[in-house]
């Protein structure tokens, strides 16, 4: 019966193979026919013989053969499948239909995680699962993430940005019939399968802006359950509360989950990754093989699909093996070499199609790095024609900037422009005290992690790119610096004890309030003093989300006439997006173009002087003035 059951399997996946790659039809067709009696034969031979006994036996010699000798054959069946869909996918016709070939790399994915043992190993801290209060108290916390990141999700902020609006439509259009290529770079170089995940959530929520934004703010809250696991194997318990609320509410992160936009993905696949490979090094110090191996394989590989910052957490975690093969004497290779294998081949399996289509689009691999990096870009070069200056008091003025970010530089870009530190000051405080504290114990593996992930993403995402320290390239920062003021009040924790005895009542109280602080300080800032001011997505998004949105409860009955150029443009992602339904074109400058009745002219201020000459033009319509709060003009509407 088994050989039945994996026989229609194989025969199944070759007569799906053989019809994505359009040859031997009638081949393909015999073996999706075979497949299909081989497993409708299997299954009715196990209802037969026994009800529940033999279907019980089946599922036990599955698992006994996924996990025995055979396993490792599977891993390579997975990592074979995934080389498949890469090639197909890179033969396949961009207007093709790739359903199939998602399905089948999905496929791998779950052939690899079932080839992998079911045991865990325990937490580095022997942590017991959490008791009933502290589990009520755990999801307490993620139900307040959660609300702090969906309240208002589409007015919170105000201001939907080109680029939110850009990804919005590409994912849209990448869900819909015939599905597009999932194993791609698209916009900008980035890998399409994170504008699939977008796409999907919209089919959930609605393609509005907060159906956009709706899959950030889950991945965000998320992220918050990901960084106390972390944090918990890394300190113990108390080191894991701390992180997750500076996760929870901190308002740079909280101000990315409430975006639709893949950066939020960085916090998440690092977390998640670090955590498998702390579970998997600590199970290895036991003499014992993890699958958290192949997990961690997984999820960094994931990390490749997203944002560019995640595809760092595969630098570090092989920067930090790296350091425990060196600091951890002759027998570390031993007890790692399984493991480490495992880890490579669930790295492979997911990234295998994305680095088939980097062979054919060599391009697409560095395009994004070069256009930021102050070398490829010719940004040091440059500055340092202008000012004069030396390239090390250049390279000095960067890591300046970028060390200060939580204590004294803003974010300069209108990602989110705070016009303040990343941090509240509470934070600041503590982030000083918990990075002296890891570097005075770097010998412990979770001060390193940490040290070594903070410094070098500091370093990476800002020191060495243009204008930072930009907000959307810092994010994977977000869950290191949790993790530092925890490590630091961990720290005065230990000097308040050694000085006298305290209570442990009294610590935890002195803890929660003091989180509590910091939770009240990052969301009195974000919702109070930050949203109002509209600075997000820079004037432009302002105007076009404001144009959008009368456009949206006043639809146009005619084609609409933009006159944006070169300010903007009727192509902008806020306006592409929301109003993808409607028909428009833009009106340079200088520019009258003939129309017929119904009509819509739409003026951006700095071409509101062309507005008399339309209306002269073509007289007798209606205009509407769009304004802000302080009464500065956004907009002229005129419908003719």
């Amino acid at each position: 019966m088994l050989t039945g059951l994996i026989g229609g399997f194989f025969l199944l996946a070759a007569g799906i193979y053989l019809w994505v790659w359009r040859a031997m039809i009638w081949d393909a067709g015999l073996c999706f026919i075979l497949g299909l009696l081989s497993l409708v034969v299997t299954f009715f031979r196990v209802s037969r013989s026994s009800p529940q006994a033999k279907y019980a036996a089946l599922r036990v010699r599955l698992a006994a053969w996924m996990e025995g000798g055979q396993n490792g054959v599977w891993r390579v069946i997975a990592l074979a499948l995934a080389l498949m869909v890469g090639f197909a996918a890179r033969r396949q016709a961009p207007e093709a239909d790739f359903t199939a070939l998602l399905g089948l790399w999905v496929l791998a994915v779950g052939v690899f995680a079932l080839s992998l043992p079911r045991r865990q190993p325990v937490a580095w801290h022997g942590d017991q699962p959490l008791g009933r209060k502290a589990s009520l108290a755990l999801a307490g916390l993620l139900v307040a993430s959660l609300l702090v990141r969906i309240i208002n999700l589409g007015g919170i902020p105000a201001n939907f940005g080109g680029d939110e609006g850009t990804q919005a439509l590409l994912s849209l259009r990448l869900v819909e019939r015939p599905l597009g290529n999932p194993f791609a770079a698209g916009w900008y170089s980035v890998p399409t399968l994170s504008f699939l995940l977008y796409g999907g959530a919209m089919r959930l929520w609605g393609a509005s802006v907060a159906g956009a934004r709706a899959l950030s703010a889950l991945v965000g809250t998320l992220t918050v359950y990901t960084t106390f696991l972390l944090g918990r194997e890394l300190g113990g318990r108390r080191v894991g509360w701390i992180a997750a609320v500076a996760v929870a509410f901190s308002a740079y992160h909280l101000h990315f989950s409430r975006l639709a936009s893949n950066q939020i993905f960085d916090p998440l696949i690092a977390t998640l990754g670090f955590w498998l490979l702390c579970r998997a090094l600590n199970a290895a110090e036991r003499g014992e093989v993890s699958a958290a191996w192949g997990w961690a394989g997984l999820v960094t590989g994931l990390g490749w699909t997203t944002y560019f910052g995640a595809r760092w957490v595969t630098v570090i975690a092989a920067l930090f093996l790296g350091l425990r093969l060196l600091t951890g004497g002759p027998q570390t290779w031993l007890r790692y070499r399984q493991g480490l294998f495992w880890l490579l081949l669930g790295w492979a399996v997911v990234t295998a199609p994305l680095w088939i289509w980097y062979a054919a689009h060599p391009s697409d691999l560095f395009a994004r790095s070069n256009a930021v990096s102050i070398f490829t870009s010719g940004w040091l070069a440059r500055e340092s024609q202008i000012t004069g200056r030396s390239t090390v008091s250049l390279l000095g003025q960067q890591f300046w900037r970028s060390v200060t970010a939580f204590y004294l530089t803003p974010d300069p870009t209108f990602w989110y422009r705070p016009e303040a530190p990343l941090l509240d000051f509470v934070s600041r405080l503590l982030l000083l005290v918990g990075m002296v504290a890891a570097f005075w114990r770097t010998r412990l593996p979770g001060r390193a992690l940490t040290l070594l992930w903070f410094w070098s993403t500091l370093v990476m995402a800002w020191t060495l790119t243009e204008n930072p320290p930009s907000s959307q390239r810092g994010l994977l920062l977000v869950p290191a610096v949790a993790l530092c003021i925890a490590w630091g009040l961990e720290a005065l924790l230990e000097v308040l004890g050694g000085v006298r005895k305290v209570d442990s009542r009294v610590v935890r109280r002195w803890v929660g309030g003091l989180m509590a602080l910091v939770a009240m300080l990052n969301l009195g800032f974000y919702f109070v003093r930050y949203t109002p001011r509209r600075v997000y997505g820079n004037p432009t998004a302002w105007i076009a989300t404001e144009v959008a949105r009368y456009s949206q409860s006043h639809p146009a009955e005619g084609m609409t006439y933009f006159f944006g150029a070169p300010f903007m443009y009727w192509d902008f992602g806020t306006l592409a997006f929301l109003l993808r339904e409607q028909a428009g074109v833009d009106v340079q400058p200088g520019e009258l173009p003939e129309v017929t009745a119904p009509a819509r002219f739409i003026f951006v201020p700095e071409r509101a002087g062309e507005f008399a000459e339309v209306q002269l033009r073509y007289p007798g319509g209606r205009s509407h003035e769009l304004r802000a709060e302080d009464q500065r003009v956004l907009a002229l509407i005129y419908d003719w």
